[in-house]
């Protein structure tokens, strides 16, 4: 493949386990199921194979359509009141295990939004009470420089609802927290015409690195290839991974931005990375989409790394699959990792990835800084 130079990402993939779900009008605990159990309850409720459920090429449901926006169809006609499910706003503890994408295909600003309670929580600000105010960042002029702050705006508490009094957008795995809800409310809301009542299709899909400059007002560059540069030592914070020769010099690319916490290497800049999308760009020989673990143009946050050459990250739907068919032998890490029991489980979406597989499947990553 030819050096390329990252632009802004059009990535927006959908959350099956909430999809199916919805569709099924019922609470499934995916935790309690054999991998076989859960592969069949999503090929049920989406009306598609398991397998080519996680393929944009294959019109899946989990995936906007060039010029079609129906599966991205916010709620019909909501009515706004308050989540009967919880409407605590408290982040007593801005959990980075907490966010959970819901029924749009926005896991752009959703692992954006993870990315920046691991590594920067402090700047998810407290909001103890109505209404409560945010502040999100534009674009500057040219890439370095630092970006510009839109004036702050308020919104309520008050979410769309279905028919059914169900709130179908992004949650909080902490029972009655929804911040997470606020946040994705009120970057439809910046995106649009800063309404109390936004249009949630404006958030249907977009690009994870500058979703982390809107959410910190942060800055970062794009590697720009030049004949006899290197990623490798360049001070950019922006790469696709066809610049990369080895998968090891990925893996120490990543590696640079993290920081020690005890014996563990995680993010000390808040990370992203996203893969390709089949219809539009063309991965590597051989790879294909074909599980809930590693999603074709879909956004993962990037928390750090373990050796030898692991790559850990985290899936915005919570939860991956449990016993993934698609990737090669030893793709996945196992253990402990920094607050993970085991990274060979998927109960809380966190995994590790060798290098030389997220260089096959992920198009890039990067992350911002101050």
């Amino acid at each position: 493949m030819p050096d390329e130079v990252e632009t802004p990402l059009v990535i927006g993939a959908r959350n099956p386990f909430a999809i199916a779900e919805f569709k099924k009008g019922e609470k499934i605990e995916w935790n309690k199921m054999e991998p076989e159990q859960k592969r069949r309850k999503l090929a049920d409720a989406l009306d598609m194979p398991y397998e080519k459920l996680f393929d944009p090429k294959n019109e899946s449901p989990l995936f906007v359509k060039t010029g079609d926006m129906r599966p991205c169809a916010p709620v019909s006609s909501p009515t706004w009141a308050p989540n009967p499910a919880g409407s605590n706003y408290t982040v007593t503890s801005r959990l980075f295990k907490d966010p959970v994408q819901g029924d749009l295909p926005d896991c752009f600003f959703i692992a954006a939004l993870t990315s920046v309670a691991f590594s920067e929580p402090i700047l998810i600000p407290d909001k103890p009470s109505l209404p409560y105010y945010y502040t999100f960042y534009k674009p500057p002029a040219s890439e370095g420089l630092a970006p510009i702050a839109d004036p702050q705006f308020s919104i309520t508490n008050l979410l769309p609802l279905d028919s059914n009094n169900i709130y179908h957008y992004s949650k909080s795995l902490t029972a009655g927290e929804i911040w997470i809800a606020m946040y994705e409310k009120a970057f439809a809301s910046w995106v649009g015409n800063k309404s109390d009542k936004p249009d949630y299709s404006k958030i249907c899909t977009g690009d994870p690195i500058l979703a982390l400059m809107n959410l910190t007002g942060r800055k970062f560059t794009t590697y720009k290839p030049l004949p006899g540069t290197n990623p490798v030592t360049s001070t950019a914070s922006r790469y696709s991974t066809v610049n990369f020769t080895n998968a090891s010099d990925i893996y120490n690319k990543i590696n640079s931005a993290c920081k020690n916490a005890g014996p563990y290497r995680i993010t000390a800049k808040p990370m992203v990375a996203y893969t390709y999308d089949p219809r539009i760009q063309t991965p590597p020989a051989g790879i294909t989409y074909t599980d809930a673990t590693i999603v074709g143009n879909h956004s993962y946050s990037v928390l750090g790394v373990i050796s030898p050459y692991y790559i850990v990250m985290r899936n915005p739907w919570g939860q991956t699959d449990p016993n993934p068919t698609g990737l090669p032998p030893g793709a996945l890490a196992s253990g402990a990792w920094y607050q993970t029991t085991d990274l060979a489980t998927s109960n809380d979406a966190i995994f590790g990835l060798k290098a030389s597989v997220f260089k096959d499947y992920f198009k890039g990553f990067g992350w911002v800084y101050p």
